[in-house]
């Protein structure tokens, strides 16, 4: 009886940890069931963050997005799903295991996806008071934080600072850092107000030496967490005719015009290296590129999130499973993710009057919009920090670092 009872327990063991190792290396799963008149196609992919990817079809049309939730690898995370058509739209909310809501409702017309909290529909916004039997609420996809200012020129938002989010924007001397405390790390005595030879990349902000006149040999660079810097030594003088043409991680890549020579900046070696001369000039569009002396003279920049898959537009970036299109319109741009199994059904996020600004971050995008820095989530769109000074200088640039 023992012999059994021992033999029982260690096959017991056996058992849960043979269920824990697959619970560790399980990379995910793709799933399809019903809820209601909806099929639901659900995929996890736990290389990217615990996000989920949904496809819901109805018989009348199909929707996908999707959310960042750690439901520990869960399988059929969606347990019902409300559905109503109103003046065109089709209006979807799914509830969540838990009952949960992790998006807005979003309404599908003319093959767009709008979230609710976009829509100025008195019809709709009856129906979502109907709503609050989930717990859902319009006004949580409504920006309502309480501004702080700093400044003549700079204004906060704290309550819409996300945790384990770092900030950082230049100023004329250095940087502003926000990540729960504001901090200051001036970096020049007197002020600069361009600073073309600069760059975020990962947690880092890089800066020639601006205190030289026609040529430099120093980098700085600050830790946009701690705030901490090195400076970084090139053997050569490098011209201040020359321009950051991207970044892989934290190497920098920058094009000395006068020289004509590409350097790679390496943070972690904290080095300067030729990479390339005038005869084997390379561009990085997702991958390594021949690229002419002419179009290094031009200026072309890096695009890491190159893709040739949708055309007709401002931009298109291709980020894991979405896409994120441009199009123009008057002084702005809109901004619309479509997802790669469906790319003509479009959602709709928010507006930017800078191209250049946008930094993408799991399911967080920050922006820019007139004078006023943002990030879009499943929530909506919240302010982070207004500053007037970009009324005067564009080229004041923000960067941000997920921990």
């Amino acid at each position: 009886m023992k012999y059994l009872f021992k033999t029982l327990i260690i096959f017991t063991i056996i058992f849960f940890a043979l269920k824990l190792i697959l619970f560790i290396f399980d990379t995910g799963h793709t799933v399809t069931y019903n809820v209601g008149n909806f099929k639901v196609k659900e995929e996890l992919k736990t290389k990217d963050n615990n996000n989920y990817y949904f496809s819901l079809e109805h018989e009348d049309f199909k929707i996908n997005f999707q959310i960042n939730q750690n439901y520990n690898k869960s399988e059929k995370i969606i347990n019902k799903i409300e559905y109503k058509k109103i003046d065109g739209y089709n209006c979807v909310l799914p509830v969540f295991k838990n009952g949960k809501i992790l998006t807005d409702v979003m309404c599908l017309k003319d093959n767009t996806i709008m979230y609710a909290h976009n829509l100025n529909n008195k019809k709709i916004d009856d129906y979502l008071k109907s709503l609050d039997k989930y717990g859902y609420n319009k006004e949580d996809y409504q920006d309502k934080a309480d501004d702080v200012k700093l400044s003549n020129t700079q204004t906060i938002y704290k309550d819409n600072f996300l945790e384990n989010h770092y900030i950082a924007m230049e100023t004329y001397k250095g940087l502003n850092l926000f990540n729960g405390n504001e901090s200051n790390v001036q970096i020049f005595d007197n002020d600069v107000y361009t600073k073309p030879i600069s760059f975020f990349t990962d947690k880092y902000y890089i800066v020639a030496d601006y205190t030289d006149t026609y040529t430099f040999k120093i980098f700085h660079v600050i830790n946009i967490i701690n705030g901490k810097q090195i400076d970084i030594r090139s053997y050569d003088d490098i011209s201040f005719d020359s321009y950051i043409e991207g970044a892989i991680g934290d190497d920098i890549y920058l094009f000395d015009k006068d020289a004509s020579k590409q350097y790679k900046i390496s943070i972690q070696n904290e080095s300067v290296e030729e990479f390339n001369d005038k005869n084997s000039l390379q561009t990085y569009n997702g991958k390594w590129e021949n690229m002419t002396l002419s179009e290094a003279l031009n200026e072309k920049t890096f695009n890491n999130y190159y893709t040739k898959d949708i055309k007709g537009y401002d931009k298109v970036d291709k980020v894991g499973n979405y896409y994120y299109i441009y199009e123009k319109e008057n002084d702005h741009y809109n901004v619309y993710r479509s997802d790669i199994q469906n790319k003509t059904l479009k959602t709709y996020l928010f507006e930017t009057t800078n191209l250049n600004s946008v930094i993408y971050l799991d399911d967080t995008i920050y922006y820019i919009n007139g004078n006023t820095f943002y990030y879009h989530n499943n929530y909506g769109n919240r302010k982070i920090i207004t500053n007037t000074e970009l009324q005067f200088n564009s080229d004041l640039s923000f960067g941000v670092y997920k921990k």
